[in-house]
């Protein structure tokens, strides 16, 4: 990936000649930075160079070198999972959404996870250490019935080990063997079973935050992926206006777009790591559903009794059971508030 001294300059409103008396470094050397390996008059920024660069823009060197995703690529992923609220496109990104919801693998398990070492299957070793200790308890009742004396059972990856159990060993080992790779043929099922489940329903949480016309507009758009050079397509009727009026309402709105230290640290998501596609929907998931829990409260505190009617009145309930259930949290916010008025009295009489 190329760097991205160019596209920070462009976010900055800066020209080379603002950036190259801000930093001390040469037109002509950014102008070469700014060029693709491989063009003409491309350069590789020095070490020093690139920390200037980091310094001017208040980002991490590694998110000038062009790791991780940069807030383009994000805006580009958030918009494609509104589109696919009601389809199952797998479009540019490694990772599968269907209906909005960001998968945090590959569906197709068995061909991602083909060339993937068992143990290496989240929760994997948890799930066999304690098939592990369920056997030795079994060796060890079964020995004992045998009145023969057992000091200790170990595992190590199938490999059968007996102490004081010299002819127990013989006689069991096969079996013993057997029923440990089976069941690790058994646990590694159950693990792909629960992946594959694990998701993030994004798309609720993001129509919060674009005004209805830009939700419909965004679902008359599609994408198409040019293999050749690794890279989203937005059809024509897609104007760059409308993206970075979409760009502008989720800056304004999720402050981990502006976290450039959170986008650099996004990886590949290769072998069992979560897709990257997936950190960033979980990640946004959490502080958008932390602002919206923060909103609540705040409402609360300004009127408790208006805002437990505003969100009892928003459940599924008959309305006799909405009015039922209001008096009942009246009540209470009635008898808190006698109670702080107790408190308060309490208080003024203390000696100070």
């Amino acid at each position: 990936m190329g760097n991205r001294i160019k596209e920070l300059r462009k976010e900055k409103g800066v020209t080379l000649k603002t950036l190259s008396d801000a930093v001390g470094i040469a037109v002509s050397t950014l102008s070469g930075y700014e060029k693709e390996e491989g063009e003409k008059g491309y350069r590789k920024p020095k070490i020093e160079n690139w920390e200037k660069l980091a310094d001017y823009f208040k980002v991490p060197v590694e998110y000038v070198e062009g790791a991780g995703w940069s807030q383009d690529d994000v805006v580009e992923f958030l918009i494609f999972v509104i589109s696919q609220e009601y389809g199952d496109t797998e479009g540019p990104f490694s990772t599968y959404v269907e209906d909005g919801k960001v998968y945090e693998y590959r569906l197709d398990l068995d061909e991602y996870f083909a060339d993937v070492e068992t143990d290496d299957l989240p929760n994997y070793e948890a799930y066999i250490k304690e098939y592990k200790e369920d056997l030795a308890r079994e060796v060890a009742f079964d020995n004992n019935e045998k009145g023969e004396e057992l000091t200790g059972v170990s595992y190590d990856d199938g490999d059968y080990e007996g102490y004081g159990l010299e002819g127990y060993v013989d006689e069991f080992f096969d079996e013993l063997y057997d029923a440990y790779f089976h069941y690790k043929n058994q646990i590694r099922g159950e693990v792909l079973d629960s992946i594959v489940d694990s998701c993030i329903d994004l798309t609720p949480i993001l129509k919060d935050l674009l005004p209805a016309d830009s939700i419909r507009t965004i679902k008359r758009y599609y994408f198409d992926f040019d293999l050749k050079n690794n890279r989203i397509i937005r059809k024509p009727t897609i104007r760059d206006e409308f993206f970075f009026k979409c760009k502008k309402v989720f800056l304004e709105r999720i402050s981990s777009l502006s976290d450039y230290e959170f986008l650099a640290s996004i990886g590949e998501g290769n072998g069992v790591q979560p897709s990257p596609e997936y950190v960033i929907a979980k990640r946004l998931s959490d502080e958008l559903q932390e602002k919206k829990f923060d909103s609540k409260m705040a409402s609360f505190k300004v009127d408790p009794y208006k805002a437990s009617k505003k969100n009892i009145d928003a459940m599924s309930i008959t309305s006799n059971d909405h009015k039922l259930l209001f008096e009942i949290v009246a009540h209470l916010l009635d008898e808190n508030k006698e109670l702080k008025k107790r408190v308060d009295q309490l208080e003024n009489k203390l000696p100070k």
